[in-house]
């Protein structure tokens, strides 16, 4: 008879053989891919993601205009830029933040393990710049953006 621990073991070591690595117990400054947040950029212009969010009790989507300067587990702040169609922050590292550009409208889709994935506009037409949080297990995708109008 196999027992429940013996089967338990087997599956992580099968989810590991499958994805390279056993899933993250919670994402810090450093985790696998799953458990982390990320930042896509698939639009024509270029965008910047920030390592860390400086605000507690926050979610996918929420904002704030105060530019994030906090660390997190002994890692400074640092941004990434995210080239035109196709930039993607670094696999296996934990980004949660996206810079939306002053002067600029954002559409950004959020893809989440296990949920609904959901598109929100940040229109920073005539305003200072915003910055966006990417939960963990979530990726920012900046869809569309431009100065004229709303994408």
């Amino acid at each position: 008879m196999v027992g429940a621990s013996s089967v338990a073991v087997v599956a992580a070591m099968a989810f590991a053989a499958v994805t390279g690595s056993a899933p993250a117990a919670y994402a810090g400054a450093s985790c696998g891919t799953l458990g982390c947040s990320s930042s896509v950029n698939d639009s024509a212009l270029g965008a910047t993601a920030y390592k860390n969010w400086c605000l507690s009790g926050s979610s996918t989507g929420d904002w704030t205009t105060s530019q994030p300067t906090c660390s997190s587990d002994g890692v400074a702040q640092k941004t990434y830029y995210l080239s035109a169609y196709g930039g993607h922050t670094p696999y296996s590292e934990d980004w949660d933040t996206l810079r939306v550009d002053a002067g600029y409208c954002y559409k950004v889709k959020f893809v989440i393990d296990w949920e609904p994935d959901f598109t929100k506009i940040y229109d920073r037409r005539g305003k200072s710049a915003a910055w966006v949080k990417a939960a963990d297990n979530a990726d920012a995708h900046v869809v569309d953006q431009g100065y004229s109008s709303c994408p």
